[in-house]
């Protein structure tokens, strides 16, 4: 079997553009720790790339932008250094996406789920072709999101809307999320990834050196409030959760498509 991978290329049409494509259509584009230790080293890449514009993510397929990470490489977690090890990741691509001074742009299609969500949570744009969805399981799997998730899901709609989306592990559709304020435009999938392009081409003919220091002014006000505390909190969580029989039952009973019996 195939292991997920990331596409990272130049589309001719769009200069400029760094796209990287969640490519493993099997398993809905899932992530692997090897994912996110190449978005990291990408994205630090393209800080210092001026033929680098704009970052676009994307699923590859109809059915998913990402599905999360591999509920195989969850099982494959044995020790505090593999479970830290893997948080720690994630808070890096956290960090890489949010340290980039230039647009990036989720272009979701299908499922957006779980640590998928995360990253285009991350995003300072999202786009959704019709009949997306967008949801964070982790509390079925006894776990807490790792990328920020939570955290960023609460500083961008109301409390309530975050807690009840998180801890009931809602689909929610893209129509909702735009209500919400998280989703910026929802396109026919026939003409989706032509809308894309519209609006990638309209944000480059912009001056770029007003776009890259405006994304700065604006993420370290809407996004870069004092977020320690909830940082350390959410690691501490993420982490120990994985060492308990309820996110083994979590793991266990999604691989083999039952409920799962938690607090045995």
């Amino acid at each position: 079997m195939t292991e997920p991978k990331l596409d990272i290329t130049r589309p001719a049409e769009l200069p400029g553009v760094l796209r990287l494509t969640f490519n493993h259509p099997e398993s809905l584009n899932s992530l692997t720790t090897d994912i996110f230790r190449e978005i990291v080293r990408t994205l630090r890449d393209a800080r210092t790339d001026e033929s680098v514009k704009i970052v676009l993510f994307t699923g590859e397929g109809d059915r998913a932008f990402s599905s999360g990470l591999s509920i195989d490489k969850l099982l494959l977690m044995e020790t505090d250094d593999d479970r830290a090890a893997f948080y720690n990741l994630g808070l890096e691509v956290r960090a890489a996406i949010y340290a980039l001074d230039k647009p990036v742009i989720a272009a979701v299609r299908g499922n957006c789920v779980g640590g998928g969500f995360e990253i285009a949570l991350c995003c300072d744009l999202i786009y959704a072709a019709e009949g997306s969805v967008f949801m964070l399981p982790e509390s079925n799997i006894a776990l807490t999101p790792g990328i920020g998730g939570a955290i960023n899901l609460a500083a961008k709609i109301p409390y309530n809307r975050a807690v009840e989306m998180i801890w009931f592990a809602e689909k929610v559709a893209a129509e909702e999320m735009q209500k919400w304020g998280i989703v910026n435009a929802i396109f026919p999938t026939d003409t989706f990834d032509a809308e894309i392009e519209k609006r990638i081409l309209k944000l480059l003919r912009k001056p770029q050196f007003a776009v890259r220091g405006l994304k700065q002014v604006l993420s370290h006000t809407a996004v870069f409030g004092d977020q320690s505390e909830s940082l350390k909190y959410e690691r501490i969580l993420a982490v120990d959760e994985m060492k308990t029989a309820d996110f083994d039952e979590g793991l266990r009973a999604f691989k083999e498509k039952r409920r799962a019996e938690f607090g045995k």
